[in-house]
């Protein structure tokens, strides 16, 4: 295991999250091997499947702004929502503040699974010391 800061290890994993669809291994996989590399690289002492869940957090973010700023290409003229009504425009409004919460959910899922996995099986357990001792001394009866 590396020791890693975790702003470090999230933007390694944020990379590599960049880097997998270009191969050809985007989608689930690459959400998940995010958040198991997010979760391996990070210091020992302050590692949890939560950075995992970060991660892939602030990548679905930032995915999700991206994609919102980029329209799609559409051969037609669709017509203005304010004339067809302002429900329209509010259940747009709507379907967009409810998927970013969706996709948040699903991309932290993945994330929080990956660095579970990488808890499990590649960062070894910490020993935790009990300030009670595990046998109580024993108490002696003084009799004169």
């Amino acid at each position: 295991m590396q020791k890693i800061n975790i702003e470090i290890a999230i933007g390694i994993s944020f990379i590599l999250g960049l880097i997998l669809p270009l191969v050809g291994l985007g989608g689930v996989f690459s959400l998940f091997v995010m958040g198991f590399v997010a979760t391996f690289l990070t210091k020992e002492e302050i590692t949890s499947a939560k950075v995992g869940a970060i991660a892939t957090g602030i990548f679905c973010i930032i995915f999700f702004f991206y994609g919102f700023l980029t329209p799609p290409t559409l051969p037609y003229v669709l017509p203005n929502p304010l004339t067809l009504g302002i429900f329209v425009a509010l259940s747009g409004l709507f379907n967009l503040i409810l998927s970013l919460i969706v996709s948040l959910i699903i991309y932290c899922a993945f994330g929080l699974l990956g660095g579970y996995i990488a808890m499990k099986f590649f960062i070894q357990e910490r020993k935790k010391k009990s300030k009670i001792p595990s046998r109580p001394p024993r108490r002696t009866l003084k009799r004169a």
